[in-house]
């Protein structure tokens, strides 16, 4: 039964209006030097200078909410004249801590003295913001953490004045949820400058899947997002990770970019005092060369746009918008990416998720691949592969922008180029690509320690080998850095090491020590989601063929391993030259060009008239067909769907072969260096069901196997506890292992669940997480983090990096990335009534018994 309306339950539940009152002692001294020092010097707000203008959203600085609009549905303080000096001492009173001598504390207060709330209209409070918050903390914040939880003792119970008296009748407030949200209102009102505020009542107990839904809409997205442009520089080059001696700003521009190299260089000269260092990368990047940066760190440099000023009419210069996950993680990460991306989508955000699919593509072009994130250290570093489907979602969209089809076409064009490039030259080529087996591993090229790891990451690794070598462990640790101590063992682990990084599980004991030896299952899911959507794309938006350029390389090495390529692939197809050593190496495609402007205005010609733009004869051969023009540095390449029809029928095969075990009705990582299976229970078997490479008698056997290892009370968790094994002092948590749970996790298994008919199940998986994300939003002062403890249903972790986004104070400003595109994207999943239960924070194990739940235990 789902209660029509929030009721109160205790301190985890939604707060009702009550018209007694108890007023408690404060728990903790009003004066305390900390919270005196927090409350003159309130932390600033930061200025969203990258807002993407694309929501018309009046109330983006709170004003309305806050009393000081002109709507004339918004009580004001401009039109509240009776208002004076005087007043301001009602505030003193209304909320003065008392000694606990005194008894009149625990006396209920007569009705009398409380101003009723009109039937039908909600009750609007008159607050002085620098007194109320003071007070506010001092009765309800007892851990002095400056939230307010539902781990604080204090009375839950507050009084405001109405706006109706001019502050002079009182009206309770209860419960931990209507306290926070006045806490992060009065934080929001101190941040624009505002001493008096009026408050709708309704803003306070409003309904939690409405209020987390308005901020990550309105609000959240805008504090993440990021520009790599003059305005933005300053923000963009701050970077937590970095532990090196220089922290001079720094600006890594590709070599190829010249317009890139003259913007930021003007930049430089024109701001000073940012104390900027722009640098060229050279035309090849190595991994020696890339280890070189480690001490000289700096952001890489993303799109730029050529744009006109509507003021002054004068072209200028802009970078291509991108959101950020949050917290220390400030730059544009890989996968995270993608889920961002959909996020943004549902909250009609297209123009920043578009940005972010051109950032790729220029990812693409310059540093080769998707990067893990665009810092120097990450040069050599992938992330799980979403581009083809994130190009395709944004697509979609796109009209509603007024985007016309020869321009939509030439955007898909460039956006399929960096797919392909990155499909050939980084996953289907050497180390990614077992040459034996055929399947795709995470195998970075970097060398030595990942240089954005907390200080004593590695200290266990590396102590045994600093007794051994008789020196302390800082100095053999100088020593490995810089090659003076050669130990091929520890050059190993840190291959897996950095191959755990590049798979986006950092860390989980699925990969110890072996991470970049295992054909997973969800990378090789996305490969084959990446081959069949090629095939189809080609197929259905260009006509059965695609060309592109592809630059000749230095000696023609890009040309020469292309003709090599084809000469294998005429002889042997497909099948014969991938896996058993059957000479596939597609190494030449990092020349393909993805910003070119010859094609562009191929296809954007092609669209106009209506002609197939590259005829040939050869449409059912999976062999491209090439053109060298004379003295030119490229040459053209002509892509048929059968390639990528046959490469995914070939993945299917592998997957089939290798990874599925029908005795377990699960899909298994696949170590190709003992040539067995890893017998990890995985939460990502579920991606399969995402990329569609499940048969529907592998899905009906494997979804209820998954569900009872997998679902637990908050959702899906990444592993069993069987799986990850013992925990203790010498073998800590990890935080993609059981109990945790994540959103792409999540985000990936609901649409999965739906391809294959298994509807039920996706909404009551997304339902327990987003119960979890619920819950935690209204006890614990709005707090959007990470990840989380899926199992205990907590946000506070034991684990590794702790858990960003957890800690704040007063208010949540920015959320988590990935935690609010599965948020906006859950709502999606959920039925009327579903969405009812959860406002009123109904759990899951009411809404569907716990019978169905499994312990993840393996």
């Amino acid at each position: 039964m789902v209660p029509p309306s929030p009721v109160s339950t205790g301190e985890h539940s939604l707060p009702v209006a009550s018209v007694t009152t108890v007023h408690v002692e404060p728990r903790i001294d009003p004066s305390s030097t900390r919270r005196q020092r927090l409350l003159q010097d309130p932390p600033k707000r930061q200025e969203n200078i990258h807002i993407e203008e694309e929501l018309h959203y009046e109330d983006r600085d709170h004003r309305f909410a806050h009393g000081h609009g002109e709507s004339p549905d918004t009580f004001t303080l401009q039109r509240n004249r009776t208002l004076s000096i005087s007043h301001t001492n009602l505030f003193a009173e209304a909320e003065k801590p008392r000694t606990l001598g005194d008894d009149r504390a625990f006396r209920r207060r007569r009705r009398g003295s409380h101003d009723e709330k009109v039937v039908g209209k909600a009750r609007k409070f008159l607050i002085d913001v620098e007194e109320t918050q003071r007070l506010i903390l001092a009765q309800e914040d007892t851990d002095g953490d400056f939230q307010i939880t539902v781990q604080d003792t204090g009375p839950k119970s507050f009084h405001l004045g109405t706006a109706n008296s001019s502050g002079f009748r009182k009206y309770e407030i209860r419960g931990t949820y209507m306290l926070s949200n006045l806490l992060q209102e009065l934080a929001l009102a101190t941040d624009y400058g505002r001493k008096f505020i009026v408050l709708d009542e309704d803003r306070l107990n409003e309904n939690p899947l409405d209020r987390l839904s308005r901020l990550i809409k309105y609000h959240f997205w805008d504090g993440l997002t990021r520009r790599i442009d003059a305005e933005g520089l300053e923000i963009i080059c701050n970077d937590p990770k970095n532990r090196s001696q220089d922290q001079r700003p720094r600006v890594y521009v590709p070599y190829h970019d010249d317009l890139a190299m003259e913007y930021y260089t003007q930049v430089a000269a024109s701001r000073p005092h940012l104390n900027l260092d722009i640098v060229r990368l050279p035309e090849i990047i190595s991994p020696r060369y890339v280890k070189s940066l480690n001490q000289h760190p700096g952001i890489l440099s993303l799109g730029l746009r050529k744009t006109v000023d509507p003021r002054s009419g004068k072209t200028q210069i802009r970078g291509t918008p991108f959101v950020v996950p949050g917290g220390r993680f400030n730059e544009m990460y890989g996968w995270d990416s993608y889920f961002e991306a959909l996020g943004l989508l549902v909250d009609g955000r297209i123009e920043l998720a578009r940005g972010m699919v051109e950032n790729f593509n220029y990812e693409i072009e310059h540093y080769g691949k998707i990067l893990n994130a665009n810092r120097s250290y990450y040069l050599t570093r992938s992330q799980p592969p979403f581009l083809t489907d994130m190009i395709a979602e944004v697509a979609k969209r796109l009209p509603e922008k007024g985007w016309t089809p020869p321009e939509l076409k030439v955007w898909l064009a460039q956006g399929y180029r960096a797919a392909i490039k990155e499909l050939l030259s980084v996953w289907m080529a050497s180390p990614r690509l077992d040459p034996v087996v055929g399947l795709c591993k995470f195998h970075p090229e970097g060398i030595g320690m990942p240089p954005e790891t907390e200080a004593s990451h590695f200290n266990h690794i590396l102590e045994p080998y600093a007794e051994k070598a008789g020196v302390s462990l800082e100095e053999y640790m100088r020593m490995y850095n810089e090659d003076i101590i050669q130990e091929p063992e520890l050059d190993l682990y840190f291959v897996h090491d950095r191959a755990v990084r590049e798979s986006g599980h950092d860390t989980t004991y699925r990969f110890e020590k072996r991470c970049a030896n295992l054909a997973t299952i969800d990378l090789n899911s996305l490969v084959y989601k990446y081959q069949i959507d090629l095939a189809h794309v080609i197929q259905d938006d260009f006509g059965g063929q695609f060309k592109l350029r592809v630059r000749r390389g230095p000696d023609n090495v890009f040309l020469n391993g292309f003709l090599s390529w084809v000469e294998n692939l005429r002889a042997k197809g497909v099948d014969g030259s991938i896996g058993n050593n059957g000479g596939w190496e597609t190494g030449w495609a990092k020349g393909i060009m993805v910003c070119d402007d010859e094609m562009d205005a191929e296809y954007r010609q092609w669209v106009q008239d209506g002609s197939v733009p590259h005829p040939t004869s050869e449409t059912d051969s999976e062999v491209p067909t090439y053109t060298l023009p004379p003295d030119a540095p490229y040459f053209y390449v002509t892509f048929t769907p059968r390639l990528f029809s046959l490469l995914s029928r070939r993945m299917h095969t592998l997957i089939d072969t290798y990874l599925w075990n029908p005795t377990q009705s699960l899909y298994y990582d696949w170590d190709c260096a003992t040539m067995e299976q890893s017998v990890y229970e995985t939460v990502t078997c579920l991606w399969a069901l995402w990329a569609g490479c499940a048969s529907e008698a592998q899905a009906n056997a494997m979804v209820p196997r998954a569900l009872e290892l997998f679902e637990v009370f908050g959702g899906l968790v990444s592993g069993t506890e069987e799986s990850r094994g013992r925990i203790g002092l010498d073998r800590p948590n990890r935080q993609w292992d059981y109990p945790y749970g994540w959103a792409p996790h999540q985000i990936l298994a609901w649409p999965g669940l739906v391809r294959y008919g298994f509807t039920t199940e996706a909404r009551r998986v997304a339902y327990r997480w987003m119960y979890t994300i619920t819950k935690s939003f209204v006890d614990f002062n709005g707090v959007v983090p990470e990840k989380f403890d899926v199992v205990h249903l907590t946000h506070k972790v034991n684990v590794e990096y702790g858990n960003v986004g957890a800690d704040f104070r007063f208010v949540v400003r920015e959320g988590f990335g990935w935690m609010n595109a599965s948020f906006q994207l859950g709502l999606s999943y959920l039925t009327k009534n579903m969405r009812r239960a959860l406002g009123t924070l109904t759990p899951p194990e009411q809404m569907f018994g716990q019978a169905v739940i499994g312990l993840g235990v393996g």
